[in-house]
């Protein structure tokens, strides 16, 4: 036989039990409500149309986005060829100043392609698209675009610490 204080005690972690699950609920239905509410908020931002971009531009912007990201991939590539080449003894200085006039020569006609379809853009673009375009990066703003993290100096600084 159970006394009266265990059946209080297991009286009480059975409440408290749920007491715990509708404050959880509560706080997962504010979360979806606070995250409609957000989205709301994102209906209301400007369209493409509310900024005067027509089909042709979406189409020219979509071909510049794609060329800047092939761009920066294909630099990616080529970073880790010379860093290869960079710990290899073994190469020849010829094969490395050729390897490195045609990464030169891409990289050179990819931002010749790139200007000139931004050229073309900003002649027919409406101001308030200019404006955002240049803002999101989509036009040239003068800031380097990152698509992956670039290397902290963490492993630069914990290397020169245990050094000293």
């Amino acid at each position: 036989m159970q006394n009266g204080k265990q059946i209080r005690k297991r009286h009480s972690l059975i409440w408290l039990n749920r007491t715990i699950g509708i404050l959880i609920c509560v706080a997962l239905c504010g979360v979806i409500g606070w995250a409609q509410k957000s989205e709301d908020k994102n209906e209301q931002a400007r369209t493409w149309a509310d900024l005067g971009v027509t089909a042709a531009h979406q189409t020219q912007l979509e071909a510049l986005w794609e060329l800047k990201r092939q761009k920066e991939i294909q630099a990616v590539k080529d970073l880790k060829t010379l860093n290869r080449f960079a710990k290899d003894s073994l190469v020849e200085d010829a094969k490395i100043q050729e390897t490195l006039d045609e990464f030169r020569a891409k990289r050179k006609e990819a931002q010749v392609q790139i200007e000139k379809i931004e050229e073309e853009l900003l002649q027919t673009l409406p101001t308030q698209a200019q404006l955002h375009l240049t803002l999101f990066g989509v036009l040239d703003n003068g800031v380097p675009r990152r698509i992956t993290k670039s290397p902290t100096s963490k492993k630069t600084d914990e290397t020169q610490q245990q050094r000293k």
